[in-house]
């Protein structure tokens, strides 16, 4: 034992210096000096040991700071700028492009590229840029209110969408895992809300040392410019309504600006830049930390006889369904009740079978996630989608029956269309069913995204007023009743319908929405609020 302390002490002194100190009470004691930390090793206990300094961590980041702060305060004026209350204008591309340049420099500045992910793969980003593009455009070219709402729509979701496949590996998940994974990104931010004022601190505390006293002078100025904007705007406002020379002078000085003449205005604006600013850069901030989550599709394991119970009775019920569809709606066999028409039945029908078959592609796609692996249940599931099928092409043909005695409107050639990409999503959930690895998430993007923009850019509202002119034109031969149809053509369809009225004086004439030209002349056809749809039917009703 004695041997064996011996040789552990001899190891000890070669490794580690020692040496003799008198302690505070004049006691002697070994201290053995690591590095440069001392450490008491005798065995008289030493009295006033040194004070353990805890190092506090430091809250910001002044390296994020140098990469988010300048493209965050250029997006918040040029977002603002081109946006705020005017998102259906050539403006819209035009923030679209910038915030994408801007996005790109971001990513470099992390050591990453605009499209490439995780794996490097460049095809899916690439994919994601020109759609949103193409989205931005479809924003200025068409005035119809719905289309302007699925576009804006469309680009938030495909936005958050994007940066979350550029930060996450997503190899593995389904459509829940995007749904979590997008809603945690819209929200990850919050978690990063005081960031940018601690990276700003730490960016002005960490300059060299004989900078202080500018960098005390730097924060005192943008701590007064915070102060002062607000504060200017509410103030010039105010002076202007006083004072009609100060409002002339100001209105020459700010012309190439179009600033707006409304105090709320003001307020609006200074909370857009911020909520811009503040957004861009918590963004990238809470991304760059790297904890986007794991959110692979893991199948949880319930028993799945639970499912096999409920889809088993499901599917009875949508057999027995189809088959009467087949016999008596496909096939004409129907009798209605007296003064009951098809196309009041087809009406009434419509949006209850619209809902079955929604629901019924969330069950699958839920099954699918919940329950564990089994063939039988896999089989019934693919019974429901096929009775899915039968219910879509049921809802398709009562359209099509109530389209022909009451012709189209935008909401009917919608619904089509939603019909025949809820069927193609279909195909894809089935063949997930048995392909695991199948991206079903990016299959099913794309593909809605595709057929939204060939929708779009197909100008429906133009079509709709073809076909419902040329029925017009037939009534009046037949003598039929056609102030419903006119009554939609005048005063319900979107601008976008105009070019179809060209030849037809009494249409263009009492065209409802384009009444009170002269405000659309001042305001609408500036550049900043120019609308490529809204510019063409006021120039075609104005012979221009």
């Amino acid at each position: 034992m004695e041997n064996n302390m011996n040789q552990d002490e001899i190891l000890l002194k070669e490794e580690v210096n020692t040496q003799q100190e008198v302690l505070a009470d004049g006691t002697y004691g070994k201290v053995l000096i690591n590095g440069s930390t001392p450490v008491f090793s005798g065995s008289e206990p030493a009295i006033n040991p040194a004070p353990v300094v805890l190092i506090e961590e430091e809250k910001g980041d002044d390296v994020s700071f140098k990469k988010y702060a300048l493209p965050a305060v250029i997006y918040a004026i040029i977002h603002t700028y081109c946006l705020y209350r005017n998102t259906d204008a050539v403006t819209y591309p035009i923030s679209m492009l910038i915030t994408l340049v801007l996005m790109g420099i971001a990513r470099k500045r992390d050591g990453f590229s605009l499209i490439a992910d995780k794996n490097g793969d460049k095809r899916l980003g690439l994919f994601y840029v020109i759609s949103l593009m193409l989205l931005s455009i479809s924003k200025f070219m068409t005035a119809n209110s719905t289309l302007l709402w699925i576009d804006g729509f469309a680009i938030t979701v495909l936005i958050f969408s994007f940066v979350l496949h550029l930060y996450a590996d997503t190899k593995g998940w389904d459509i829940f895992s995007w749904a979590i994974g997008i809603m945690a990104t819209l929200m990850r931010p919050i978690s990063c809300i005081a960031d940018p004022f601690y990276d700003t601190h730490s960016w002005l505390s960490k300059r060299k040392d004989g900078d202080k006293p500018k960098n005390k002078n730097l924060a005192a100025i943008i701590a007064g410019l915070c102060i002062a904007v607000p504060l200017l705007f509410v103030v010039v406002a105010l002076l202007a309504s006083a004072d009609l020379v100060f409002s002339s002078m100001l209105e020459h000085i700010v012309d190439l600006i179009e600033l707006p003449d409304n105090i709320e205005d003001y307020f609006g604006i200074t909370i857009m830049l911020v909520w811009s600013l503040w957004l861009f850069y918590t963004v990238f901030r809470s991304l760059s930390k790297g904890k986007t989550g794991t959110h692979e599709a893991r199948n949880i394991g319930i028993n799945p006889v639970v499912a096999i119970t409920f889809t088993s009775l499901l599917s009875a019920v949508y057999l027995l369904f189809s088959v009467i569809q087949i016999v008596y709606l496909f096939m004409g066999n129907m009798t209605l009740p007296e003064n009951y028409t098809y196309a009041e039945y087809a009406h009434e029908g419509f949006y209850q079978l619209l809902a079955v078959s929604i629901m019924n592609f969330a069950i699958v796609m839920t099954c699918k996630r919940l329950f564990s692996d089994n063939t039988v249940l896999k089989v019934i599931l693919t019974i429901i989608g096929a009775c899915t099928y039968i219910m879509i092409a049921s809802s398709a043909f009562r359209m099509f029956m109530y389209i022909e005695v009451y012709h189209l409107t935008f909401l009917r050639v919608f619904v089509l269309w939603f019909l025949a990409v809820l069927a193609v999503c279909l195909a894809y959930l089935i063949f997930y069913l048995y392909a695991d690895r199948f991206p079903i998430y990016n299959a099913c993007m794309v593909t809605v995204t595709v057929m939204y923009l060939v929708f779009a850019f197909a100008n429906p509202d133009y079509h709709i007023a073809k076909y419902d002119m040329n029925y017009l034109n037939k009534a009046v031969d037949t003598k039929e009743y056609s102030g419903t149809v006119e009554y939609y053509l005048m005063y319900e369809i979107s601008p976008d319908a105009v070019p179809a009225y060209v030849g037809n004086e009494r249409l263009l004439s009492e065209y409802y929405l384009l009444d009170g030209d002269d405000t659309y002349k001042k305001e609408d056809q500036h550049l900043r609020n120019f609308n490529y749809s809204r510019n063409r039917a006021y120039k075609l009703k104005n012979h221009k």
